[in-house]
């Protein structure tokens, strides 16, 4: 989920390629086929298909994709809790006869147009077009199997299985190396090292290691031990596979230039960081998206898109403000950027935002929302970002191109815009930001907990608390905020301010296991904030980290979400079963009653048992003594010794037959 500085990526490549290549008939005997996330509401639901053009439509077979699904697709290669337990990916997809694959997501954070591009020539398909989307910001790792299911159905044509598996396998591969080395460098080396193999017809394990070594040096990439096995273990198994080159080069070399001007451009940014200098490609990129009406005209004549595709007729008003969009061919992107320079009225309906900003309001038009809009109908979160309000907020992801801010009702001149958004961001480095920028990539969320996690992690229910942790040791909580979310309708569950003493806790870690499994550290922090109520059973979270939520002890950096560059946001799901006690930052004291509560998933379990407490690894609850439950309830507990203390529950399906069907547990510290 990662956010670069610059406003807008221009894919030159594409624009070259393009020139050459004419527009794309759709397949004659195909259909366009639609794929919703079982866990959509209807307004979602809406929201998708206006985005998609298909609103209203009764032509397009629809399909609904579901978390089990994805479980079958991705389960051989991504820890179920992982995926966890709720799909809101969508896709349309229409097969066509030439062109190769042209791919555009919106609100796909972690997976790229030329990520699934490059995967489903994988899977064996050649010519088509995809539309990736979702309400709000997902990893869109499960967007693939949507995807795959929907081009089997538009086409009629059933994909060999063993590539289908192969392309997930891709999938997962790329993400996994993008944990260490960056999203757009990890596509790049996977998609570079597919080339050669399939195109050298190589199948020996020891010429695809040298392979898979020579372009890591090509690409200047150093690669971990495990993220090389991973890529070569890739690579034998598409090797295996009869892959025709010529049929997949039009996708796998488009990506390719894709990737290079994006690293370019990349490069170039890492040259120019200063503020100074990042004020200056502010304002050039904002020039480039206010682009004559000739250059527009240009670039859509070179497009290799027909007037009619899929990826030209989008409605990004429908999605809302901070959409963030990416696409296989800039000029599916031109067409985002002129939908937004001229809208004058947002859509929105039906949406509700994600945003990097300290205050959020749902845009779904109920009372609350409407109630915290000022005067002039702007929310809280549009007068939070001061001067930008009156432009375009555009920014750009990692591997994305554009996020557009479809808030603003100006239709101001390019001079005016410019003018504004440099302003705008001379004011943020004199006013209010202090000299250095904390990374969220120097964070880690509990439950998410690996450097750099993706979304959808899933946890037991229970817990009342959230834990960030940090490599540094120079951090303290700032004057910031941490904001949770309902994930499935976007409502403010919780804002927990970071200076509020009694509900955040910091201390240093000193537990080796701990520090290893979080990324090898050999010392950091972790700051436990601490909620009013505990993380319900069954629902997907959204935690947002506001600006100065984190700074330095002496004040000289700062997390600063406009500065930033990554999505400041975290998603998880909660399990239908779990255990959590009303702890606070006081702790636990020996002897002193808590009060717990305990939840039983009647679909898999009728009776728990909380079976066990053990005190620093000894057992303190006396044999017989096990506390019985035959559905979700609150319990109180004592707990006589102190150090660390895990409480254990088992589930069984019933009293009778005792089929362990669950565990579950909670660790708290007891103190004297």
């Amino acid at each position: 989920m990662k956010f670069s500085r610059k406003l807008i990526t221009v894919l030159l490549s594409a624009c070259t390629l393009a020139a050459a290549v004419p527009s794309i008939p759709a397949m004659a005997d195909s259909q366009k086929v639609v794929t919703l996330g079982a866990d959509l509401t209807e307004e979602q639901q809406t929201m998708i298909l206006k985005y998609f053009g298909i609103y209203g439509e009764s032509n397009i077979e629809t399909l609904t994709i579901t978390n089990e699904d994805e479980r079958e697709h991705l389960g051989s290669y991504i820890p179920l809790e992982q995926i966890g337990t709720k799909t809101y990916s969508c896709a349309l997809v229409s097969p066509t006869t030439s062109g190769g694959i042209q791919v555009k997501t919106a609100n796909l954070t972690y997976v790229t147009s030329n990520m699934i591009a490059s995967t489903l020539s994988t899977a064996g398909v050649v010519n088509c077009e995809v539309l990736a989307a979702a309400p709000f910001a997902v990893s869109g790792t499960g967007a693939l199997t949507g995807v795959l299911m929907a081009y089997e159905t538009a086409s009629g044509e059933t994909l060999d299985e063993t590539k289908k598996e192969t392309a997930t396998q891709e999938l997962v591969t790329t993400t996994t190396i993008s944990d260490s080395i960056g999203t757009v460098e990890a596509t790049q080396i996977v998609n570079e090292t597919k080339i050669q193999v399939i195109q050298g017809d190589v199948v020996s394990t020891g010429d695809i290691e040298v392979i898979v070594d020579t372009v890591a040096e090509e690409e200047n990439v150093t690669l971990s031990d495990e993220d090389r096995a991973l890529l070569v273990e890739l690579m034998e198994k598409i090797a295996e596979q009869d892959y025709n080159y010529e049929e997949m080069s039009e996708t796998l070399e488009r990506v390719e230039e894709n990737l290079d001007s994006l690293l370019s451009e990349e490069s170039d940014d890492t040259a120019d960081d200063s503020d100074e200098e990042s004020t200056e490609v502010v304002t050039e990129a904002a020039s480039e998206a206010e682009g004559s009406s000739e250059s527009t005209a240009e670039e859509s004549e070179a497009s290799a898109l027909a007037e009619d595709s899929i990826l030209l007729n989008t409605d990004e008003s429908a999605l809302g403000s901070d959409v963030i969009f990416d696409a296989t061919d800039e000029s599916a992107l031109a067409e985002t950027e002129a939908s937004a320079e001229t809208e004058t009225e947002a859509s929105d309906d039906f949406g509700f935002d994600i945003t990097v900003s300290d205050s959020y309001e749902d845009t779904t038009g109920n009372e609350d929302a409407s109630d915290s809009a000022d005067a002039d109908g702007s929310t809280d979160a549009d007068s939070s970002s001061d001067d930008a309000s009156s432009g375009e907020d555009v920014s750009q992801t990692e591997g994305a191109d554009i996020v557009v801010d479809f808030e603003t009702t100006d239709a101001e001149s390019a001079d005016e815009t410019e003018a504004a958004q440099t302003e705008t961001e001379t004011e943020s480095e004199t006013e209010g930001l202090v000299q250095g920028v904390i990374s969220i990539s120097e964070l880690v969320l509990d439950p998410n907990t690996d450097e750099d996690a993706t979304e959808n992690a899933a946890i037991e229910a229970g817990r009342n608390y959230l834990t960030i942790s940090t490599q540094r040791t120079d951090l303290v909580a700032g004057t910031g905020t941490i904001s949770v979310y309902d994930a499935a309708d976007g409502s403010l569950i919780e804002t927990v301010e970071m200076s509020d003493t009694t509900k955040v806790l910091s201390e240093p870690i000193t537990d080796v296991e701990k520090l290893y499994e979080l990324g090898e550290w050999t010392e950091g922090t972790e700051f436990r904030i601490y909620l009013d109520s505990p993380l319900a059973a069954d629902m997907s979270y959204y935690i947002i980290i506001g600006d100065d939520a984190l700074t330095t002890a002496d004040g000289s950096a700062s997390i600063q979400t406009a500065l930033d560059d990554y999505i400041i946001s975290w998603q998880f799901d909660t399990l239908s079963y779990g255990i959590g006690l009303d702890e606070t930052v006081d702790g636990v004291t020996v002897n002193s009653t808590v009060t717990g509560t305990l939840y039983v998933d009647a679909e898999t379990s009728t009776y728990a048992l909380l079976d066990s407490i053990a005190v620093d690894g000894v057992e303190t609850l006396a044999e017989g003594t096990a506390i019985a439950f035959t559905e979700s309830s609150t319990f109180e507990l004592t707990i006589g010794q102190s150090g660390e203390a895990v409480i254990h529950v088992s589930y069984y399906d019933s009293a009778e037959t005792m089929n362990l069907v669950n565990e579950a547990s909670y660790t708290v510290t007891v103190k004297e």
